[in-house]
């Protein structure tokens, strides 16, 4: 059935080539349509949705320099200016998987693959037009508070299995999850799924349980929809966001890597994966989806100041745990200290903190005439009167160390401890440059892990006992204790067992970064050397032929 009304739409066609544009306007006027603009730019196709009130957007993914057109719509719902009733089209010659994830992520009206024939598209817009006529009654309805209304002309429409028997569907199950009305929804979306598996109705379950305060029902109906669909982003978020009321942040760094491998374009998951990864201290993986995430920010509406400093600071700190990541990733670190002002904007602090970060990226990499200049133009800051927050204090301890001044980075670090002392939220963020955590909710944290690898190792199993230590180590990495224990564990293991390089390889670089830290007056001193005598005979021993 073809749609007879083109003649009363106004029409938009963004793309960066000519041809392109004359092509996909001539369709539109064979079909009636005679309000037609273009735009070659993201930048300008935004100007003109801000100017004008369009009934269909044609829009290309790839627009050359500038924002893509999923970050054109992104933008356009950022700042609401996309209006219900309006078509969104994205279309594209790209046919990558990342590339078509991406376009589906973003839910445009539709999506094209070029190339785009007179014939596919007409038949794409009678359908979608032909949807948004019948379903303007309903929207309108919605908009101006009549939800019976609504519900009411949503019902009758698939009572009729009229043509947008589906898309009432599923407005109608949204329909009644805002109205909190759970039984209706419930029983919706279970008559929906005894005919057909949607993603949409399988999630629509999870959220009923979600509402219902059954976060278990949840979790399988999410499992349960993953295993069915598992491209379906909105899956992955309502896990992401069951993570997050169950405060499972090791959970929720899981679910965000899978997501992102599934959808790896997706700005906002990147930087949530990042967030994650970085509050468990895994800081490979925090700062690996800062870069992807500063690199999708160019042009995005969601691009956050946070992320760029956070993938120098998490790049700084993998120096020691990763050299050869962190060299990897220092280029981009180093950019987006560079470009930190002409985006965002100047701010003493924040140029603080920049200016101590970078010191630590050029100490790590051997460059210590440039890190000590460095950390000299922000201690002038410091004297022309900025005081530094706590986060920019940090960095100024992390500075110190990295160009060895540990005297100074102490005493810094002991005084934080004590201006804080009683903020055990503040007194967190001193934990993990700390040998042994300050903050109450740590403490408790660190001893309970501990302990649970010394009850493995008391009873033979090593590799148990090696697990906790490591995941211990993980959130407080300069834990002298800790690493002693795991040193410990890796010499019984081996003794044991047979030796193995890589049980050696771990044990001789958790003694070695023992050794750079422990003092001959630390009170476990004498135990570390005891297990560096220890250490020496397994590597004589590997040696034997």
């Amino acid at each position: 059935m073809a749609y007879a009304g083109y003649s009363k739409l106004k029409a938009l066609i963004v793309d960066d080539f000519d041809s392109f544009r004359m092509t996909v306007s001539k369709m539109l006027q064979d079909f009636g349509v005679r309000d037609i603009h273009s735009a070659t730019s993201g930048s300008e196709a935004l100007r003109l949705c801000r100017q004008n009130a369009y009934d269909l957007i044609l829009c290309d993914h790839n627009l050359g320099k500038g924002k893509t057109g999923e970050q054109v719509l992104e933008d356009l719902r950022h700042h609401n200016i996309l209006d219900s009733s309006t078509l969104f089209i994205l279309i594209s010659a790209e046919s990558s998987r990342s590339v078509v994830m991406a376009a589906y992520d973003y839910e445009p009206d539709e999506y094209l693959a070029k190339p785009v024939t007179t014939r596919s598209l007409q038949r794409r817009l009678d359908r979608l037009m032909i949807r948004r006529q019948k379903m303007t009654p309903i929207h309108r309805a919605i908009k101006a508070g009549q939800i019976d209304i609504a519900i009411a002309l949503c019902r009758k429409e698939i009572t009729a299995e009229g043509r947008c028997a589906t898309q009432c569907q599923k407005l109608l199950g949204e329909l009644y999850l805002n109205e909190e009305d759970l039984d209706a929804a419930e029983a919706h979306y279970r008559e929906v799924l005894e005919h057909r598996p949607l993603d949409w109705a399988m999630l629509g379950m999870a959220r009923v349980k979600r509402a219902r305060d059954d976060r278990l029902g949840a979790e399988q109906w999410l499992e349960q929809t993953l295993q069915e669909h598992p491209w379906y982003m909105q899956a992955y978020d309502l896990q992401a966001q069951l993570c997050r009321e169950q405060s499972a942040p090791e959970r929720l760094q899981k679910v965000l890597e899978e997501a992102v491998q599934v959808s790896p374009l997706s700005i906002r998951r990147q930087q949530q994966l990042g967030d994650t990864a970085l509050e468990n201290n895994d800081m490979a993986t925090a700062a690996q989806a800062y870069r992807k995430a500063v690199r999708l920010g160019e042009n995005s509406v969601y691009d956050k100041p946070e992320a760029h400093l956070n993938l120098a600071r998490t790049t700084a700190s993998l120096f020691q745990e990763a050299p050869d990541l962190a060299k990897k990733l220092t280029r981009d670190a180093l950019k987006s200290l560079g470009d930190y002002e002409s985006r965002f904007g100047k701010d003493p602090e924040l140029k603080a903190q920049s200016l101590l970060i970078e010191a630590q990226l050029f100490a790590g990499q051997g460059d210590k005439r440039k890190a000590e200049q460095l950390l000299q133009e922000s201690q002038a800051l410091l004297e022309e009167g900025l005081v530094l927050s706590l986060d920019g204090s940090l960095e100024l301890a992390k500075a110190f160390r990295a160009l060895g001044q540990t005297e100074g980075a102490g005493e810094l670090l002991q005084e934080l401890a004590e201006a804080h002392a009683g903020n055990d939220e503040q007194l967190q963020k001193l934990d993990r440059l700390l040998e042994e955590p300050v903050s109450l909710k740590n403490r408790k944290l660190v001893a309970e892990i501990n302990q649970a690898g010394i009850s493995h190792h008391e009873a033979g199993d090593y590799q148990k006992a090696i697990a906790c230590f490591d995941q211990a180590l993980g959130k407080f990495p300069r834990h002298i204790g800790v690493r002693l224990n795991l040193a410990q564990a890796l010499l019984d293991k081996m003794q044991a067992q047979d030796l193995n390089e890589t049980d050696l390889l771990k044990l001789n670089e958790t003694l070695s970064f023992v050794a750079e830290t422990i003092t001959p007056q630390h009170e476990q001193f004498r135990r570390f050397r005891q297990l560096q005598d220890l250490q020496q005979q397994c590597e004589r021993k590997a040696k034997l032929p």
